[in-house]
């Protein structure tokens, strides 16, 4: 099953809508029911429950599914590429957390600061029921479905946060004076830093997660290209390792981490350092067997 949240072309004012794509149709569901009321809800038949409106795509625009997740935590360093190297060993995840107001969907437009952006195409698992100190088996048990998310990063705020601060050296156990790297809160979060959909595809549609293609473009040139066979841990087992910390709720999203780049396209920069050409276009992100997730990227300054 693929489900979306969408409104209809040519309409104003009205709220978006709860749908389930078989096809070319959008089939829509509970008309006064947003994704969230759905997700949190307990009756068994929510998604079976059809208004008997049918819309072909060409009439509808995407928005994001979860237009508003309760929390967003995203993996980073969760790829060989991004660690920058098969030397580098995690024994367990690592993660951060995006804003929820950063959220925007298919078709929207990604506000770029003058120092550039970096996309990272991203499987992200939304939460359909409560996880707390789970396994991850029991943890996958809790996942509702997968989409496409873009952790879109601003690479100069992350410099510019840097700080010195005296640590304690964990080979000589002596303090000493050390360039720390700013945290990455800022550079992740700008308003419009996290485009999500374009809807959400149940594990049972899914399959297996294994080797699905990850590709970012940009203008329609290769920017990003791997596999989630690269994840060094699945969705399950980060949702597992954050549920120990942190309950997981119907509408949360744990996003993935991202792959590396294309061949070419970093030269001599390290994974981190990279953003795109200054100026405007399109990012086309796409998972296989998820979809594709497309949004403008405009500079600011550019757009009243």
């Amino acid at each position: 099953m693929k489900v979306c949240t969408f409104t209809l072309k040519g309409s104003v004012g009205v709220p978006p809508r709860v749908g389930i794509v078989e096809g070319s149709e959008v089939l829509e569901v509970h008309l006064e029911a947003t994704m969230l009321d759905l997700l949190r809800s307990r009756d068994s038949d929510r998604w079976s429950r059809r208004t008997g409106a049918t819309y072909g795509l060409d009439q509808v625009l995407m928005r994001a599914p979860v237009p508003r997740p309760g929390k967003i935590v995203a993996a980073i360093v969760n790829t060989r590429a991004m660690l920058g190297g098969d030397d580098v060993v995690l024994t367990r995840p690592r993660v951060d957390m995006k804003a929820p107001s950063a959220v925007i969907g298919p078709g929207e437009t990604i506000l770029s600061p003058k120092s550039g952006i970096r996309p990272e195409v991203e499987l992200a698992a939304v939460v359909g029921r409560t996880i707390h100190r789970a396994s991850p088996e029991d943890a996958q048990k809790g996942i509702f479905g997968y989409t496409i998310l873009n952790d879109v990063t601003a690479p100069s705020d992350s410099r510019e946060d840097a700080y010195d601060a005296y640590r304690r050296d964990p080979r000589t156990g002596k303090l000493a004076k050390k360039t720390l790297r700013g945290p990455l809160f800022r550079s992740k979060n700008h308003d419009t830093f996290c485009p999500l959909g374009p809807w959400v595809v149940t594990p049972d549609e899914a399959g297996s997660l294994e080797g699905l293609r990850m590709t970012t473009r940009f203008d329609g040139s290769l920017v990003q290209e791997g596999s989630t066979s690269e994840y060094i841990f699945s969705p399950a087992s980060i949702a597992s390792y954050v549920s120990g910390f942190l309950t997981l709720e119907p509408g949360d999203l744990v996003s993935c981490g991202s792959v590396g780049w294309a061949p070419g396209v970093l030269g001599d920069l390290d994974p981190t350092e990279f953003v795109l050409p200054p100026h405007g276009g399109e990012l086309e992100l796409e998972i296989g067997g998820i979809g594709v997730l497309r949004n403008e990227v405009a500079h600011e300054g550019d757009r009243n």
